[in-house]
């Protein structure tokens, strides 16, 4: 596999944040919680996620400090790589606003 950096992780991190916090959303309101609790639990949960991916959070598997780097596979060959590590958080707010229509 390449290693690339197109310009396009910017975006491809985006929908991925996008495609994360509506699957938590659609699972949440499998169960009937009020809109309010939907929101709450959806970002505190979509922000937990993301800060994993993001190595922002930090975390230990069999005593082995775990760093994750987020890469897309692009092509058969390819992966794109911002060149450090992502930055989903970031983008939780913003999405949320969009799948919850409160754009602000």
């Amino acid at each position: 596999m390449n290693l690339v950096n197109t310009g396009a992780f910017d975006r491809l991190q985006q929908a991925l944040t996008t495609e994360l916090l509506r699957a938590i959303k659609l699972e949440l309101e499998k169960v009937d919680a009020p809109e309010d609790m939907v929101h709450h639990l959806t970002s505190s949960i979509g922000f937990a996620i993301a800060s994993l991916i993001d190595d922002t959070a930090g975390f230990v598997a069999d005593g082995e400090s775990v760093s994750p780097m987020l890469t897309f596979r692009t092509s058969e060959k390819t992966l794109e790589f911002c060149g450090g590590n992502s930055y989903l958080h970031e983008y939780v707010d913003r999405t949320l606003s969009k799948l919850f229509g409160s754009e602000g």
